[in-house]
């Protein structure tokens, strides 16, 4: 078994065992020492090191009798050599896994803690993965360098994984910037700083209350609830789930969007940021069943003048991910959000996730406009 650090192997017996119970420390002992010479001959800590879930985690009823040293520094030798693993759609239930049982330590997760988030934006990065320590570590390469999007993933402290997770990230960047971890939640904090880690806030994610949303109710909604009542009385349309037939007509209302966008006068950054999503909205559209995602649309005259798709990051928090209304068509993207919000309400959300404001000035209003909640912080952690 692991010791409570995950940094060394150890041999033990488990106090409930009888027949151990029964037998004299000296005959103990010599099984001890035969089985620990068993197992780091070379040939069998090479193999014990190429497969290391067969080491189970530390227990409090079970005795150490001695460390296993070179069965540990085997395990640290095959990690090193190990390859990362390109990310593909047959990962999401490995990874979406250990991003779960890392959200769920948090009653509002950070959206980054989904498969989908990362994996729409395969066009623009390159995805890859490898377990460190018993930790499932997920990095993304850019043109600038190797990051990784969230903290190790898996149970025990971080201080191993982390280090080699830094390690993997400094040998392949040099001196480089790039070296960092994002996505790391607020409760996480004290652990890192402890760690003698350097962290800094990015941008927080947007959380609503889902009443509030869905309702719009008061004085602090009546704009929103004006655009959604003037949209459903001139256009009578309604919310329709969104399905792979539809995904050419939403991918042209996408580049109606992006045009629309720059005749507005978008700045040189949010038309980056417009020509990156692209990608993001196409692998989305195309691969929603597959990711997990549940989307909507909304015609007007029988064309689709706005689409979303979104996700669950726990049973009571829904995010939602992408949205595309038709700037010509008063309402539309009121109607859209207030119906998509209803939805989730009505399947168990409380609360609304619709992810950070990238810094555009123009979505921070959009999404102040909504009267969030909770900020959510979110944080990105560097050596010191």
């Amino acid at each position: 078994m692991w010791d409570k650090d995950y940094s060394r192997v150890l041999l033990g017996w488990d106090t409930k065992c009888p027949f151990l119970q029964e037998q004299p420390s000296s005959v103990i002992d010599r099984a001890a020492n035969d089985i620990a010479l068993w197992l780091e001959a070379e040939e069998h800590a090479a193999r014990i090191a190429r497969n290391p879930k067969l080491i189970g985690r530390f227990q409090e009823d079970v005795v150490p009798i001695r460390p296993l040293t070179g069965l540990t520094d085997a395990i640290v030798r095959a990690q090193a050599d190990l390859p990362r693993q390109a990310l593909r759609l047959q990962d999401r239930d490995r990874v979406e896994a250990a991003l779960l049982a890392a959200a769920g330590l948090e009653a509002l997760p950070l959206a980054a803690y989904s498969f989908a988030y990362h994996y729409v934006w395969r066009h623009r990065l390159a995805y890859s993965w490898r377990e460190l320590h018993g930790h499932l570590c997920l990095f993304a390469e850019s043109p600038d360098g190797l990051f990784m999007v969230a903290l190790p993933l898996g149970p025990g402290p971080l201080a191993l994984p982390l280090e080699a997770a830094f390690r993997e990230m400094r040998r392949h960047n040099g001196d480089s910037s790039v070296t960092r971890v994002e996505n790391v939640p607020e409760a996480r904090v004290p652990e890192l700083r402890a760690l003698g880690y350097r962290l800094t806030c990015k941008d927080p994610d947007y959380v609503y209350a889902a009443a509030d949303v869905a309702d719009l109710a008061g004085d602090a909604y009546r704009a929103q609830r004006a655009a959604c009542n003037r949209f459903s009385r001139e256009q009578g349309s309604v919310l329709e789930p969104y399905g792979s037939p539809d995904k050419a007509e939403c991918l042209r209302l996408f580049d109606e969007w992006v045009a629309q966008k720059r005749a507005a006068g978008a700045d040189d950054w949010s038309q980056a940021l417009l020509e990156d999503a692209g990608g993001a909205h196409e692998t989305a559209l195309t691969y929603h069943d597959a990711l997990g995602l549940t989307g909507a649309v909304v015609r007007v005259q029988g064309r689709i003048r706005a689409y979303t798709l979104g996700l669950w990051l726990n049973p009571t928090v829904f995010c939602v991910m992408l949205e595309v209304a038709d700037r010509q068509v008063a309402g539309v993207g009121a109607f859209i959000f207030r119906e998509f919000c209803r939805q989730a309400r009505s399947k168990g959300a409380s609360w609304i996730n619709t992810m950070d404001d990238s810094s555009l000035p123009g979505l921070v209003r959009s999404k102040q406009w909504y009267r969030p909640a909770q900020l959510l912080p979110n944080y990105i952690v560097t050596e010191s």
